[in-house]
């Protein structure tokens, strides 16, 4: 979209930080020497890693040549609901029984409540390491069962379940902890709906007085979406303020706000997209002026490669990060520095320190998806090493495509299938060429409820061809834009628009899926895993859906007897058509 923000410098927030990570007991204290174990015993003992990060002076020690399990009790807080949490958090020392080196442990992490209900783990985990070597071991409780559970349904203790070797003991070392909903496991194939949260590309002075020219939306907007159920949050940022210098190092200040708004969506289970909002271009006088990549020798390609290798280094070790996305909507771009060369190079310095999180790639001529054939069809040409790239496309319903929104609706002519014609340009070319995509940006002005209809009917199109999507724009920042889906009296009142984002939170799964009506039969179905890649056999023809820690589906695969599927997932937790498979 062509923005201008110099008129809205005028709306700020401060920003509050907060640690959602909330300790609940520890065991000391709380788990009052619970737990048995099969072919072994538990008992509280000296503490033989105290010290000053775990103070306590007794632990549970669960030894066993078999099964463990140690009970779990904890309490709500009073101003939280179940709702708010669906996870524990436990940190375990283990050694063998002798005090001596750990060659391997292995963990098979489950929780089960008194009635027989799974719920889901986590990765596994083992260790090489030396004595007393810390391992952090997460599982999650599915949401369900975890309300009924803390509501008094169920009077049994939740149990921790942990598979020992044999002669290897435990020590549970403090620390029993709730944390927001699910981690997110950063997997782009996830295909959330949500918002894009401004603020910190704000202002058109640079690099500007934070509070000022310009602010970083805060937790208190991630938890507003976050109860909406659009979980996907596109994160606009400025390459003047987070690199003052061409090749120099990340600003320290900036850089650890990003982290403090990328943290506390992480806490959440929110993916974040990392969104360099420069239209392909960095101003060197403050603002007044704005360069293109290209243009000089000032300013060139392996500058935009270096700033983000140096942020993939930065970022990489998140576990929200649903992509990186390299530029937002670049234009006008010369014929000796084409968007396509650009892309390229930063591709390859990405992939030199960061091979796993996805690139988003932008289209060019302000990532049209109405002219995406036009402009930007040789981007499936690019190579990424990782095979991991997400196409980016941006669409707005006005006359100009502009998302200025100048005329009425009657005046720019729009229908209820405006936004459909122009996503299908997109969308044909995603399934064309099988690639993946991301519709970054679409809004609709709040003075006229027609919008309304359009833009209910594209996310309808987009949900049913599974491109995920962000909507322009909320953030604490843009007071009376008529676009804007902020939230007003303090995140009590919503906009018109929420009325129809909120309905549209999650699509019906990938677009380069081979889709059939016919479902597998769970005994039909065979998966095996050699590291992260996934081959899925069938002794019929069928479908197999592939589903996510998070409850979300990841695509559907067409097999048979004769074709197997081969998929390719990131490390986390997955059902292969009830097929429990963990990817390391």
């Amino acid at each position: 979209m062509r923005k201008l923000f110099t008129v809205l410098s005028l709306f700020f927030v401060v920003a509050v930080g907060a640690n959602n990570t909330l300790l609940i007991n520890d065991f000391e204290s709380g788990l009052n020497g619970a737990g048995n174990a099969w072919g072994g015993s538990c008992e509280w003992v000296d503490n033989p890693l105290v010290d000053a990060s775990n103070p306590s002076s007794k632990v549970l020690k669960v030894t066993s040549t078999e099964f463990a399990a140690t009970a779990i009790p904890f309490t709500l807080p009073d101003d939280k609901t179940p709702m708010d949490y669906m996870g524990v958090r436990l940190q375990l020392a283990i050694l063998d029984a002798c005090g001596e080196n750990i060659n391997w442990v292995g963990c098979d992490l489950g929780v089960q409540d008194n009635v027989g209900n799974k719920c889901w783990p986590a990765t596994a985990s083992w260790q090489t390491g030396v004595s007393n070597t810390w391992m952090t071991l997460d599982f999650w409780i599915d949401e369900s069962i975890l309300s009924t559970w803390l509501a008094g349904e169920h009077t049994d203790e939740l149990s921790l379940l942990v598979k020992v070797g044999r002669q290897k003991f435990v020590y549970v070392i403090d620390n029993v902890a709730l944390i927001e909903k699910t981690e997110y496991i950063g997997d782009a194939t996830q295909n959330y709906f949500g918002v894009n949260l401004s603020g910190a590309e704000f202002g058109g002075i640079y690099p500007g007085i934070d509070g000022t020219h310009y602010g970083y939306p805060t937790y208190k907007d991630l938890d507003y979406f976050k109860k909406k159920g659009l979980n996907l949050i596109r994160f606009p940022f400025r390459w003047e303020r987070i690199q003052r210098t061409m090749n120099g190092e990340l600003d320290a200040t900036e850089l650890a706000k990003m982290k403090t708004f990328v943290q506390a969506a992480e806490d959440r289970g929110m993916p974040i997209i990392l969104d360099m909002h420069n239209f392909a271009r960095y101003s060197f006088d403050g603002g007044t002026t704005h360069l293109l990549i290209g243009e000089s020798s000032a300013l060139t390609a392996e500058h935009l490669a270096d700033v983000w290798r140096k942020l993939a280094q930065e970022f990489k070790g998140y576990t929200n990060i649903w992509g990186y996305d390299i530029m937002n909507e670049p234009y006008s771009m010369l014929p000796s520095a084409p968007w396509f060369d650009i892309a390229q190079v930063v591709i390859d310095a990405i992939r030199e320190v960061d091979t796993e999180t996805p690139i988003i790639v932008s289209g060019d001529s302000f990532s049209s998806a109405r002219f995406w054939v036009e402009y930007s069809d040789n981007l499936r040409n690019l190579i990424d090493p990782s095979d991991n790239l997400i196409f980016q496309a941006h669409l707005y319903f006005d006359k100009d495509y502009s998302g200025q929104y100048l005329n009425s609706y009657d005046a720019d002519g729009v229908t209820p299938d405006t936004g459909v014609e122009r996503a299908k340009y997109f969308v044909d070319w995603l399934k064309r060429y099988n690639k993946r995509g991301l519709l970054g940006e679409y809004g609709v002005p709040d003075d006229d409820s027609r919008w309304l209809v359009t833009l209910e009917n594209l996310l309808i199109y987009l949900r049913d061809n599974g491109v995920p999507g962000t909507y322009w724009s909320a953030g604490p920042r843009w007071g009376d834009y008529k676009l804007a889906v902020q939230p007003t009296n303090n995140y009590t009142v919503d906009r018109p628009q929420m009325a129809v984002l909120e309905k549209y939170t999650v699509t019906n799964g990938s677009t380069s899926s081979a889709i059939n009506d016919t479902k597998c039969v769970e005994n039909d179905v065979q998966v095996s895993c050699i590291g992260n890649e996934v081959v899925v056999r069938s002794d019929m023809p069928c479908e197999v859906s592939v589903w996510n820690l998070s409850g979300m589906l990841v695509c559907k695969v067409s097999v048979s007897p004769e074709s197997p599927a081969y998929l390719t997932l990131q490390k986390g937790f997955y059902l292969v058509d009830k097929k429990k498979i963990i990817i390391k």
